[in-house]
């Protein structure tokens, strides 16, 4: 009965464990897709910057005015991405598409493989429930049997 508790306790750990790594990954994917959508906010706004960078002083209101939304959105990207590369990080897109699939990928698998650890912790805890009551059972006969002799 002990070496039953201890395979639970066992696959228990096991199981936590592989969901604080999916959680982690789940975490790094979100930071990862973050950066690729500032990334882009940043490349689809570009044109608009270098356009009111030409812009004459005179017309400059105007422009800012009509394209209000783009050069925010542009700004907030490029301080995004200036405050990620001050802070040592650089600024690979493609490398973090790629740790993204691969991330994905993992989780996946790391999924699968949590939802089977789970029909294997239910099978072995309705084991342990049925053996623990076997033993209570057999308890019970030896007591109800002590008295009579």
């Amino acid at each position: 009965m002990q070496q039953l508790h201890e395979k639970i306790a066992d696959m228990n750990s096991r199981y936590y464990d592989l969901r604080g790594k999916i959680v982690k990954a789940e975490r790094r994917i979100t930071i990862l897709t973050e950066r690729g959508e500032m990334w882009a906010q940043y490349n689809q706004y570009k044109t608009v910057h270098k356009q009111f960078a030409k812009v004459k002083p005179e017309k400059r209101e105007l422009f800012e005015q009509r394209h209000s939304r783009e050069l925010i959105l542009y700004d907030a990207a490029a301080r995004y991405l200036k405050e990620l590369k001050d802070s040592g990080e650089a600024i690979t897109p493609k490398a973090w598409q790629r740790e993204i699939d691969q991330l994905a990928a993992g989780k996946q698998t790391d999924t699968l493989a949590m939802k089977s650890m789970r029909e294997d912790l239910k099978a072995v805890e309705r084991l342990r429930k049925t053996a623990e009551q076997l033993s209570r059972q057999e308890r019970d006969k030896s007591h109800d049997r002590g008295p009579e002799r």
